[in-house]
């Protein structure tokens, strides 16, 4: 079976859905799947060599020129201008549809069309991050009649409704998906929560979907965790902001607390300045940032960890990815929850482990949590996330038994059309 991918989020390029794509190409490649992978060359301050491990050698990658909206950005950062980079990112990230990167599909499509001439695939497979990639895809769908497959990941359009101010994004883009994910053969989701709302929004206008969680290797956490020191370090690891997960109610509570047992912060990742200064000013020794890090810096992190602190999402569609890291580690998860959980999918997965404390993401509610957690009680949550490391329930979640789960659709696919060669 060959597949032309087409994604802006393929390594070295540094997202979340990056990693969720190299994953499943590697895994789908051990099955006997050939690739190739259209995407586009990528400034260097957006990059993570680190990542480029996670493809097989047997790809083939096929890139365009660097999309019109990292250019300009870099060249305004080489610039200096920093106030008319603030203005064009702002400008870019509220009104541009699908997102900053809007028109890379017209550079895709060239591309992949001399592709397919030379290497004729037997499906078509786009993915987010960026939705110019589901756009190439539709329209080489109709240019190739191949079979597409859509992984969307996280909704689509759903996602802008969510803040005010992007609301004329939210518009141009909920015409895009009505006019697009109709001619997708297959459409993949994280969640169950998502795939429920399509199927009752879209109705039989949309084909068949499935859903693909995030998942993790086995091989990123091949030895058994082993008790941590004192001071308990927790870690936060990941992108954090304050209008997604905010970790100043976390800082606050951190200042205020007796606790009887010595513990310290790590806030590994990007993470807004607010929390810097916040920490600044609570006068919070304890809390130490790192700035970006690679994906494979990132994974030391986490398995180095005494307690893993996740912060849940605001919308009832989406699980942080790291989520499935976190929980293959065998260390202790600290979910710092922010909405109902009986609409919450993070809480739902995460309820299924042993070894994870949920406590709102809210000052008290996490001062009374910290003052009352002392080392015997720590080691005893401690002993029961190390129970989780090799607990067969976290099998389904590996990325190869996903793998097998996507192929298997996909087959499905290829001699439900009849396509391949």
């Amino acid at each position: 079976m060959r597949v032309l991918f087409i994604s802006l989020s393929l390594p070295p390029f540094a997202e979340s859905q990056t990693i969720r794509s190299a994953y499943l190409i590697h895994a789908l490649a051990q099955l006997g799947v050939e690739f190739d992978l259209i995407t586009a060359h990528t400034v260097p301050s957006l990059t993570d060599p680190s990542l480029d491990a996670l493809l097989p050698e047997s790809c083939r990658v096929w890139r365009t020129d660097v999309p019109t909206y990292d250019r300009m950005v870099e060249r305004l950062k080489q610039a200096g201008r920093r106030r008319l980079l603030y203005l064009y990112s702002n400008l870019a990230y509220r009104l541009f549809a699908p997102d900053v990167r809007r028109g890379w599909d017209k550079q895709a499509v060239a591309l992949a069309q001399r592709v397919a001439e030379r290497f004729p695939p037997d499906l078509l497979m786009s993915a987010s991050g960026s939705g110019t990639a589901h756009l190439a895809a539709a329209n080489l769908k109709r240019m190739l009649r191949r079979p597409w497959i859509a992984d969307l990941g996280d909704p689509w359009s759903w996602v802008d409704w969510q803040h005010p101010d992007t609301w004329l994004k939210a518009i141009q883009n909920h015409w895009l998906e009505r006019r697009t994910l109709p001619h997708a053969d297959l459409l993949l989701w994280t969640t169950e929560a998502t795939q429920r709302a399509y199927e009752r929004w879209y109705g039989r206008r949309i084909s068949s979907s499935v859903v693909i969680p995030y998942g993790y290797r086995r091989e990123d956490f091949a030895s058994a965790p082993v008790p941590a020191a004192l001071p308990i370090r927790f870690a936060y690891v990941g992108a954090a902001s304050r209008r997604a997960r905010n970790l100043i109610p976390f800082l606050e509570a951190l200042a205020h607390t007796p606790n009887p047992m010595p513990i310290a912060l790590q806030i590994v990742g990007d993470a807004s300045l607010h929390f810097q200064r916040a920490a600044h000013t609570l006068k919070l020794a304890q809390v130490s940032f790192t700035g970006r890090v690679s994906y494979a810096d990132s994974l030391q992190y986490i398995r180095e960890a005494g307690v893993l602190v996740l912060v849940g999402n605001k919308s009832p569609y989406q699980v942080p990815g790291k989520t499935f890291l976190y929980l293959a580690s065998g260390r202790p998860i600290l979910y710092l929850s922010q909405m109902p959980h009986a609409d919450d999918p993070t809480h739902q997965l995460l309820r299924a482990f042993e070894g994870v404390a949920v406590v709102p993401n809210e000052a008290q509610a996490i001062r009374e949590w910290l003052a009352a957690l002392n080392e015997a009680q720590f080691r005893a949550w401690e002993a029961e996330a190390h129970a989780r490391y090799a607990a067969p329930s976290l099998a389904p979640y590996e990325v190869h038994s996903l793998g097998r789960h996507l192929y298997d659709s996909l087959k499905h696919i290829v001699e439900r059309t009849g396509c391949s060669d």
